[in-house]
């Protein structure tokens, strides 16, 4: 047996469980560094400039050593195993700690000393590598990218040719933004700060998250505000849109139609024109990808639990009905209910809860969709999708699929064009009204989004009743808000309020068009005045 094979079998004994709860410090003077480091990048959450740490440590041959005595004595501030290192990436980063340790790491508590080594040395270098780039962001950051061993003006055509995109990539159809540039929003009219009276903007573009977090209960102004910051940001650039109108009153709005020449789709009266099925080869791997897409979704749909032989048949029906794709003939979803009713026959099954789901979504005279745009051509438009007349179910269905849709053609394009101040284009926003109402299911698509867009300049706002819709949330959505604007509600989870505000706030007795932020670089909350 290798060395690298011993040290595969160490980092899969080692529990993911055990690691994704586990608390990491590294020491308390590399924690100072990381706050710098954070702050001088622009970033948003401790964790992101902890892992580029790490990340630069481990790309140095020789092992971290102990820490300085100086050092060793102090640890700073904890953050979660599944934090540091993401929930899926958690095994891959175990396997390469492991792999670099030669030997060291063989428990949990070895592995908190291997982290805290890493993020030490690294963090060091880090700052060292910053002060010698006379602190400029751009050559930082090319002085990184020169380390990896990447060239920066080399084609990706292997990997693209591999995908059969290298003659279209997504990327070079999609419709220019103008947003290059500062996009700064105004929050409200007037929008002041009660205590100084000064006019509270925010900088949605630039090196913090572009995401948006608007909570409050009826009437309290938080559906205006977002209007206001999608109509001025469309005032300085048209950017396609897509908004989930859960209650009916947004796809009602002239004014914001115009500002976003937005279509509607109520869906309980007209198809989505999308092709949610989409794959762009036949590879085999990319169709079992699209099919567990395709399977995580849908097994969110039905009200009742979906087994795992059920999930089974379901993605393999899914990957047979995607097989059968040929001469650019688009997959609909009565192709795979049509699959899995052959499947279920074949292994003589009898029909159950996933069944009966796609009999009620697919029953005479129902089309959810027509596939008749690629993802490319149906998200460079904007549109506005009003399911609040469909049925429960079908509003999953028709919210998961055409996330998943949006998910699989963002991760395949290439980053947004940034300036030499690091403001980033954004090619689209995403809106989710009553996000409630998807938040809670944790669909996949809609993390990944969250996570993983920004480079890709989306913004994503999400639009809720109360701080206390994110509580219960497995996912911490919060930690990739850049923006979170309370109105009056009766929320009063201490965690969701101390994650976005910094401290607990009493939002019961705001007025009406009164609201609380934290602005980004602030420690304290602010009250302004959104609305008269």
């Amino acid at each position: 047996m290798t060395d690298n094979q011993k040290q595969d079998g160490v980092a899969a004994r080692l529990s993911l469980r055990a690691v994704d709860s586990a608390t990491f410090r590294t020491s308390k003077a590399a924690d100072e560094l990381n706050e710098k480091m954070r702050s001088n990048l622009g970033l948003q959450h401790r964790y992101e400039p902890a892992r580029l740490a790490i990340a630069r440590s481990l790309a140095i041959k020789t092992p971290p050593p102990p820490l300085p005595e100086s050092a060793s004595s102090e640890s700073g501030k904890s953050i979660y195993g599944r934090n540091l290192f993401g929930e899926d990436d958690l095994p891959a980063w175990l396997t390469l700690i492991v792999q670099n340790s030669s030997g060291r790491v063989t428990s949990v508590d070895s592995l908190l000393e291997e982290v805290r080594r890493h993020w030490h040395r690294g963090m060091v270098v880090l700052t060292e590598e910053w002060h010698n780039c006379s602190e400029n962001y751009e050559a930082f950051i090319l002085s990184l990218v020169e380390k990896t061993g990447i060239e920066r003006q080399k084609s990706h055509s292997a990997e693209e040719d591999r995908r059969g995109l290298s003659e279209t990539p997504p990327s070079a159809d999609w419709p220019a933004s103008s947003h290059l540039g500062p996009l700064k929003l105004q929050l409200g009219e007037p929008g002041t700060d009660l205590k100084t009276g000064d006019t509270l903007t925010w900088h949605l573009n630039g090196r913090g998250s572009p995401h948006v977090a608007l909570m409050g209960g009826t009437g309290t102004g938080k559906t205006r505000l977002a209007r206001s910051l999608l109509t001025q940001a469309q005032s300085q650039g048209s950017t396609p849109t897509l908004i989930f109108d859960f209650k009916g009153d947004l796809s009602e709005d002239q004014n914001l139609l115009k500002a976003l020449k937005a279509t509607v789709i109520e869906v309980s009266k007209r198809s989505v024109p999308l092709d949610v099925l989409y794959t762009t080869s036949l590879d085999p791997a990319e169709l079992s990808n699209a099919a567990m897409r395709f399977r995580e979704s849908f097994t969110k749909i039905p009200n009742g639990n979906v087994g795992a032989v059920q999930q089974d048949l379901l993605r393999d029906a899914a990957r047979s009905a995607l097989r059968k794709r040929r001469d650019g003939n688009p997959v609909s979803i009565r192709d795979v209910r049509d699959e899995l009713q052959a499947q279920y026959a074949q292994a003589s099954r009898k029909g159950d809860i996933v069944t009966s789901t796609f009999n009620d979504l697919t029953q005479d005279g129902i089309e959810l969709f027509s596939p008749t745009m690629t993802p490319l051509e149906f998200f460079s438009q904007s549109w506005i999708i009003d399911v609040h007349a469909a049925q429960e179910t079908a509003q999953r269905l028709i919210v998961f699929l055409i996330l998943d849709a949006l998910y699989a053609l963002f991760k395949e394009l290439r980053d947004s064009a940034m300036d030499s101040d690091g403001n980033r284009a954004i090619r689209m926003f995403l809106v989710v009204d009553e996000a409630k109402r998807v938040l809670g299911y944790g669909q996949p698509s809609l993390m990944h989004l969250v996570r993983e867009s920004r480079s890709k300049g989306m913004s994503i706002f999400l639009i809720s009743q109360s701080p206390d819709d994110y509580d219960t949330v497995e996912e911490n959505f919060l930690e990739q808000i850049g923006l979170t604007v309370c109105f009056r509600s009766n929320g009063s989870s201490p965690r969701v309020l101390k994650e976005c505000l910094g401290q607990p706030v009493d939002l019961a007795g705001l007025p009406d068009g009164v609201a609380v932020t934290r602005l980004p670089g602030k420690s304290l909350p602010a009250r302004f005045q959104a609305w008269v």
